[in-house]
Formats: structure tokens, C-alpha cells, sequence
């Protein structure tokens, strides 16, 4: 399974993003493999970084930013059964411990908790991931 992280969705969502070709086909690739997620932490940084005006300005509309949510989490390759930690935060908390993790960190570490409770890796641009105990699959660009 792989764990999609926040920026492999902000730069499929954004046209305009300079990574986006590649992690729409690595999106499109995760699905397809069937047996994708993102826990509702990616969904809610999703949403805080498409509707900040210093990232993308002009916003979208609601009903755009909708569509991209409810495309990926209705494909069929998604499994929206992974919502976050299904147990206590000490798998976390531990993940903090270990990485000393502070500031960003602290979400990465939440992203590979639940990654590591369900077996799977984490799907993500962000290279500070490799400062956490997890499997992390990096989308490529093709040129």
C-alpha cells in the first residue's frame, strides 16, 4: 500500500505546480495499483495549502477543489478505510522521539506512523521522510 503525502496531491491538484505531470501519473499509478490512501492529516493539509491565497491565487472554487478530492477518494484503487492511527498515539509519539522531530516534522512523523501501522509506504516528494523508519517511494519526473 502506499500513503499518499500532502505534496504529491497539492502538486497533481495544481496545473501550475512544477511537479505536477509527474505526480499526476504517480497518483494515477498508486491508484491503479488499487491499494492506495491518505489519511484524513493529508487531507486536511490538502486543503489548508489549495485554499491559502499566497499559494494559489486566484483560490479555486470550492466545487473544483471538491471534484479533485472525491475523484481520488472514489477511484477504485483508494481506500478510504485508512483514516489515521487506528490505535493510541504511542507508534507516533515514539516516530517523534526518534527523529527528534519538531515543526513539519511532526506531520511527517504522524504520515509514517500510520504508514508503518498499516504495512505500507509512504508516496511523497519530501526527502525529509528519509529521516523516518519507513518505506518511502519517491514519484520520479520523466523527461
Amino acid at each position: 500500500m502506499i500513503i499518499l503525502d500532502v505534496n504529491v496531491l497539492v502538486a497533481a491538484y495544481l496545473a501550475t505546480h512544477e511537479r505536477h505531470e509527474a505526480s499526476v501519473r504517480f497518483l494515477e499509478d498508486c491508484l491503479f495499483s488499487g491499494d492506495t490512501a491518505a489519511p484524513d492529516v493529508v487531507w486536511s493539509g490538502f486543503i489548508r495549502i489549495v485554499t491559502n491565497p499566497e499559494v494559489v491565487n486566484p483560490v479555486n472554487p470550492w466545487s473544483e477543489i471538491r471534484a479533485f478530492t472525491d475523484t481520488v477518494r472514489n477511484h477504485p484503487g483508494y481506500r478510504s478505510d485508512v483514516r489515521g492511527l487506528n490505535g493510541p498515539l504511542d507508534s507516533f509519539l515514539a516516530l517523534c522521539q526518534v527523529a527528534d522531530a519538531h515543526h513539519n516534522l511532526v506531520s511527517d512523523a504522524y504520515i509514517a506512523a500510520v504508514a508503518i501501522e498499516h504495512n505500507a509506504s509512504v508516496g511523497t516528494w519530501d526527502t525529509d521522510f528519509d529521516k523516518l523508519p519507513v518505506s518511502v517511494v519517491h514519484p520520479t519526473v520523466r523527461s
